[in-house]
């Protein structure tokens, strides 16, 4: 979760050097896009989009609705626009146009049939008016591939890349938002960045050379991103630290991945106290990693509670799962 793409990107938003993020259409494709966002984050963190709603769901981040987007349920491309289509036969090549009605007769028909050379004539009784206006009108919609007519069209979204014509219910809906820090998230960053500094004060006061937000290279010869890295390249001595607020198993084995690959010593940092996962303190022990957390005075300690699971989340599926939940009382 704490990837130091994402602590970089709330710190940006924190510090107000980005005031918030925004979702960018290209009007061309219907491609959304978070490119202040995208700039902030690495490619290991995934979908600039996912990494936004995940920090959401976790209230770091306040979102306020936007615009909604339609992606096409046949190749998923984004932004189907929308159209008419006729009711019949389901072709968006309809025109709107108007109907006039001669009161006399009942004769009903379009502009075309009414106007001549020599003026206005009801085709039925060949009755001549001095203009349209003196005719009944209604807006009428004309299917070009199968000649109906009809009052009411059909509301359908139309594919840009396969030209899919379908009903809105059938398409995948997005929700699209902007996305702000909340009071949560600024606590969230105060505590990373002090965690972090803490831990490179403890680094340099060993004589480690010490680097923040940086990239180490894995055994692949691509570039990871870490939250510290410290070295002495003379005595051979480096060390890979990470910070997290609760981390998991999943967290330790990638951090203690990494730092071997770099052939270093990982050091792990709980903002919380806490690291979640049953077998997380035998291979704590196994794999050498050592464990740091931050006290309320802003100091690091060398001691952390296990606990069992992650505590539940304010989830889209939760807050769904909470409003239909059966009320008593």
């Amino acid at each position: 979760m704490a990837s130091p793409g994402t602590v970089r990107l709330l710190t940006a938003l924190w510090e107000g050097s980005l005031d918030e993020v925004r979702p960018t259409l290209d009007v061309d494709t219907g491609e959304v896009t978070y490119p202040d966002a995208t700039q902030q984050l690495d490619d290991r963190d995934g979908e600039t989009f996912d990494v936004l709603e995940t920090l959401a769901e976790r209230d770091l981040l306040y979102r306020e609705f936007q615009e909604k987007q339609y992606i096409c349920p046949r190749c998923e491309a984004k932004g189907m626009q929308y159209t008419t289509a006729c009711p019949t036969c389901e072709s968006p090549q309809t025109i709107r146009t108007e109907r006039y009605v001669h009161s006399d007769c009942g004769y009903d028909g379009l502009r075309e049939q009414f106007v001549g050379e020599d003026g206005v004539t009801c085709p039925e009784c060949e009755t001549t008016v001095e203009s349209l206006s003196q005719l009944e009108s209604e807006a009428v919609h004309i299917c070009e591939d199968c000649e109906t007519a009809f009052e009411r069209p059909a509301h359908r979204l139309r594919c840009r890349e396969c030209f899919l014509v379908s009903q809105p219910l059938q398409t995948i809906e997005r929700i699209l938002y902007r996305y702000y820090i909340s009071e949560e998230g600024a606590n969230w960053v105060e505590k990373q960045l002090t965690a972090r500094q803490l831990l490179v004060e403890i680094l340099e006061t060993r004589t480690l050379e010490t680097e923040i937000d940086t990239t180490v290279e894995n055994r692949s010869g691509e570039t990871v991103p870490v939250h510290v890295f410290a070295h002495d390249d003379l005595l051979d001595d480096r060390v890979i630290g990470a910070i997290h607020e609760r981390p998991d198993e999943a967290d330790v084995r990638e951090l203690q991945s990494v730092a071997a690959d770099a052939n270093a010593r990982a050091t792990l940092v709980t903002t919380s106290g806490e690291i979640v996962g049953n077998e997380v303190s035998e291979m704590v022990a196994e794999e050498g990693v050592s464990v740091l957390r931050l006290t309320r005075n802003d100091t690091l300690r060398r001691e952390y509670e296990i606990v069992e699971g992650t505590e539940a989340r304010n989830s889209f599926v939760g807050r769904i799962a909470n409003i239909f939940k059966p009320q008593h009382g």
